[in-house]
């Protein structure tokens, strides 16, 4: 039932963002012929847009054709952008004088169509571009000796993100050689049955002192059992309110310790604690906590020691200036962040996408972290 609130929710958002782009933006080019005729593609857009949210969970069009709906939320997107930045510009017009308000009129109508085309073409470039890898070196308060890690989210694998994109992005974590590899949720975001292709690939990851993995909220949405059942196939260790001790041979290194993601409340089962998930952590070493959301941040208590919480979630905003929206939601957004006088935060901003293959200004990333002896 959550899930199709969901999804009702962001219908309504949708449409009055079309209705936001007809008014703001349309009505005012209706002059011209070619307007008229974008206007139907715009209503269009809306048909194909419902289509793709339908086609999340009804088998209404093909698995493939599916994922290319998507691209209708991007175009939404940037037209909605594009109305707001004209709109604003042709409020500013009238301040001038009406010779110059017609000619700087004239000069906007023609303009706006590059916009949205150079805006688009660039989000679609930058969205398909293979994620980039960042290095951050960290140090560690209690570590004895230095290791490497890599950490991905937000995979999405399913629509677009398919079996091609899995293999490139397991070649290019294992070209790094990290001694250990997180993933902090919203890996899977498909039935199981439709991803099995992907899924085999993800299954080459590798690393000498194991791969971890914790729940993002896509994961519900999708049979999470089986979810966390085919992950366990891969190999990977599940940290579901659970902490090891993650080691080196006998040297002990740091208190790994991960919690189910935050959905899990509204879900009503596996829920985040991280009470549970601490229980046998050891002071003298440092603790990097996997969670999904950074918001998670704000439940720790005073007296549970956190080194570094790793995330996800946010996509960096995934398309500008959404990132601002995103801040509504998500305290940290992308990068490292100072939480408190002990715990900092890093947020990844994801290696795969959500919905259309955009991203603007918010390249995907895969991070490598250097940690190191304070």
């Amino acid at each position: 039932m959550e899930k199709y609130l969901f999804y009702c929710l962001a219908l309504t958002v949708f449409a009055l963002m079309h209705w936001a782009i007809y008014q703001w933006l349309l009505k005012s080019l209706l002059s011209k012929e070619w307007v008229k005729r974008v206007r139907w593609v715009l209503v269009a857009n809306f048909g194909v847009l419902l289509l793709y949210f339908l086609g999340r969970y009804q088998e209404l069009v093909p698995y493939r054709i599916h994922a290319w709906l998507s691209v209708s939320v991007g175009f939404c997107f940037i037209l909605f952008v594009c109305a707001i930045v004209y709109r604003v510009l042709l409020m500013a017009c009238l301040l001038l004088d009406s010779k110059r308000r017609d000619s700087l009129k004239r000069g906007l109508d023609l303009s706006v169509g590059a916009l949205a085309l150079g805006y688009g073409g660039w989000g679609l470039y930058e969205g398909m571009m293979r994620p980039e890898v960042r290095k951050v070196k960290l140090s560690l308060e209690g570590l004895k000796s230095p290791f490497s890690m890599v950490q991905i989210s937000d995979l999405h694998i399913g629509g677009l993100i398919d079996a091609e994109r899995v293999k490139v992005i397991v070649q290019e974590i294992l070209a790094l050689h990290p001694d250990v590899i997180v993933l902090t949720g919203d890996i899977v975001d498909a039935r199981i049955d439709k991803i099995q292709e992907a899924l085999d690939e993800l299954k080459h990851l590798r690393a000498p002192l194991g791969v971890y993995y914790v729940l993002g909220n896509h994961e519900y949405f999708h049979h999470v059992y089986e979810v966390l059942e085919e992950i366990r196939r891969c190999g990977f260790c599940v940290l579901d309110n659970k902490g090891i001790i993650l080691k080196r041979g006998q040297e002990e290194l740091v208190n790994l310790v991960g919690v189910n993601d935050l959905f899990g409340k509204r879900f009503g089962d596996l829920e985040p604690d991280l009470e549970l998930a601490l229980k046998n952590q050891k002071e003298n070493l440092p603790t990097i906590l996997l969670a999904h959301q950074p918001k998670f941040a704000f439940t720790i208590q005073l007296d549970q020691k956190i080194d570094l919480i790793l995330s996800g979630h946010t996509h960096g905003g995934q398309i500008f200036p959404f990132n601002l929206l995103v801040r509504l939601d998500q305290p940290y957004l992308a990068g490292l962040y100072q939480h408190s006088n002990n715990t900092q935060i890093y947020v990844n901003r994801g290696s795969g996408f959500w919905g259309p293959p955009m991203r603007v200004g918010v390249r995907a990333e895969v991070t490598y972290f250097e940690f190191r002896p304070k």
